[in-house]
């Protein structure tokens, strides 16, 4: 083991949490290390003479360099060591011998990083991170969360918000993304992901307890696809053709890259029901709902193209024909969370089907238990006003500790939707 590295390594990381690295310090405040059974125990074991000797051997040498000063146990002087003392006038001699970078040249050089990023980035919200972290730097002499601690991390990281930058809004699948930007499929991952992702729930999204699939999907980064599926009494134009939806019973595929290239031209109904999960939209359609409204099956959390598409729908709504819609999502966080989303960015007077506590009470034995921390973050949707209409329903789940997806409902054969009967047979 190369002692002289442990050792000066414990001494640096000492000095550079205290005050004298940020400028504070008194002469006669020392930056120390102390020998006892618990920072040293190899060499208090008694029975390893071996690292003792190397231990005593690279103290020598390193006081012999004045880069440290030593003391012994009194009456104990060249046996039992009682601790050492870095000596500050030589810092850089120290730093080269333990083969690291200064702390301060390190942080010198990353802010230089982030002010040249955040002067590049077009994006405010970008801009505004980049340049906190900047600040938090100089005034702390601490790497900011939630940069990473290793330099090619957040230069990794760095490279990821000018790609974000780049792109602007166009949704592109997560591993395309990694290789055209941080110059490999695999390199969005481990702490570089983690940090991206606490940088967007906190400087661009409204709501912290997105998961963080979702989050990358409101910055335009997909696992797959993003898709919709329809069935229903609907007439689209794509690209100048007209195309009529209805007679696919079992409902047709939109690309949500296809915004852009989409018009609804009719919609023959006055109801509209978004449904969160693929099982329930089939079984509806099988049973003749989309006979009567148009079904819209979301695939979990809406990105923005996804949200751009559905706002034709309210668009449509609005212009043309007075349109109810519901949705109809599991009982949990993110069937929730996607409710707020939508109502707060597409549908203002969204209604919640099947969303309330008597659903609840009638179905909880094919409720699943809530996970303490699951309870936890649940608990704080108590506590924000936008969930203020299901504070009721999150309370009475916190009561039963359950939570409850929605094909759980398609076990009861008497289950009718209010605004369509259910044809129980084949449409």
């Amino acid at each position: 083991m190369d002692y002289k590295g442990w050792l000066l390594s414990a001494l640096l990381d000492r000095y550079e949490k205290s005050a004298h690295f940020f400028g504070a310090g008194k002469i006669s405040r020392r930056v120390s290390f102390p020998f006892n059974a618990k920072t040293a125990p190899g060499y208090w074991a008694g029975d390893q003479p071996l690292i003792k000797e190397a231990i005593h051997q690279a103290v020598q040498e390193l006081a012999a360099a004045g880069i440290l000063s030593v003391e012994w146990l009194r009456a104990e002087r060249g046996n039992l060591l009682q601790r050492v003392t870095l000596n500050l006038a030589q810092l850089e001699e120290a730093y080269r011998v333990a083969g690291r970078a200064p702390k301060a040249d390190e942080l010198e050089t990353l802010a230089r990083l982030l002010a040249k990023a955040a002067e590049a980035s077009r994006t405010g919200w970008i801009q505004q991170f980049l340049t906190d972290c900047g600040q938090e730097l100089q005034s702390r002499k601490e790497v900011p969360a939630p940069l990473p601690r290793e330099r090619q991390e957040t230069e990794l990281l760095l490279k990821a918000l000018s790609g974000l930058d780049d792109k602007g809004d166009a949704e592109m699948p997560q591993r395309v993304f990694s290789l055209r930007y941080l110059g490999s499929s695999k390199q969005l991952t481990g702490r570089v992901r983690t940090a991206l992702v606490a940088a967007a729930r906190q400087y661009k999204l409204t709501d912290p307890e997105l998961p963080e699939a979702d989050v990358l999907a409101e910055l335009g980064l997909v696992k797959t696809t993003d898709e919709l599926l329809l069935a229903g009494p609907l007439t689209l134009e794509v690209r100048g053709r007209r195309i009529d939806v209805s007679p696919l019973i079992f409902g047709t595929v939109v690309d949500a890259q296809m915004e852009k290239d989409i018009d609804i031209v009719e919609l023959r109904t006055e109801t509209v029901l978004l449904v969160e999960n693929k099982t329930n939209f089939h079984e509806l359609a099988r049973r003749g709902v989309a006979e009567k409204i148009l079904l819209v099956y979301l695939g979990g959390f809406p990105g923005p193209r996804k949200r751009c598409l559905l706002g034709r729908l309210r668009t449509y709504g609005e212009l043309q024909n007075p349109t109810t819609v519901f949705h109809w999502g599991d009982i949990d966080l993110g069937g929730l969370q996607i409710y707020r989303l939508l109502r707060a960015e597409v549908f203002p007077g969204l209604q919640p089907l099947f969303m309330d506590e008597e659903t609840l009470l009638r179905y909880q034995e094919w409720g699943e238990p809530l996970l303490p921390a699951y309870r936890s973050r649940l608990a704080r949707l108590t506590k924000d006003v936008r969930y203020t209409n299901f504070h009721c329903l999150i309370a009475l789940m916190l009561q039963l500790n359950i939570r409850l997806e929605q094909e759980a409902l398609l076990a009861d054969v008497q289950l009718q939707l209010p605004m369509a009967p259910l044809d129980q047979g084949s449409p």
